[in-house]
């Protein structure tokens, strides 16, 4: 079925969405829900299936492209692709010897920032800012990043002195 929908969207010049959205006929419709629904059933044993079950974050290594496997350790993403409007965006796919989705693009990090008489904000970063698998600040924000849970941002330096765990002065002065 999807290579038909995919040659059908190319003969008309489209993409796949463009296709579905506004040329396919009811009975393709049907056809690619009933895909659907045997894939999950195949994949996960259920079409009644959490997204968050599907749809996964994985920080295995430092490695630049991550080695992903449904049998090591991941936490659910609810966020999607900026493609439907998702601001807090999460490109997510299958890799091969997976059933699960991983992501690999999207926000490295989403904040909210109010101004006002004091700058406030919140902000998460995917996994953590560091890329070493020793440093304890290497995957310390994927659990946040998974709930969509917001850490405060620490901005003046009260918040920084208070907050920080080491600090470093060039030159010793």
């Amino acid at each position: 079925m999807q290579q038909q929908v995919g040659q059908a969207a190319r003969d008309a010049g489209m993409s796949p969405n463009e296709y579905i959205q506004n040329s396919a006929a009811p009975a393709e419709h049907l056809q690619a829900l009933a895909a659907a629904l045997d894939r999950l059933e195949n994949d996960f044993g259920n079409w009644q299936t959490a997204w968050g079950e599907i749809n996964r974050f994985q920080r295995i290594n430092g490695d630049i492209v991550q080695p992903f496997s449904d049998d090591e350790p991941s936490l659910p993403v609810g966020f999607h692709s900026g493609r439907w409007g998702s601001l807090a965006s999460f490109g997510a796919r299958n890799y091969p010897g997976t059933v699960r989705r991983y992501g690999t693009s999207g926000n490295s990090f989403v904040a909210v920032v109010e101004f006002g008489d004091r700058v406030r904000a919140l902000a998460v970063t995917a996994g953590g800012e560091s890329g070493d698998p020793a440093s304890p600040h290497f995957n310390d924000q994927a659990e946040l990043y998974s709930s969509g849970t917001l850490r405060p941002v620490h901005y003046y330096p009260e918040e920084i002195d208070a907050n920080a765990q080491e600090t470093y002065n060039p030159g010793g002065r």
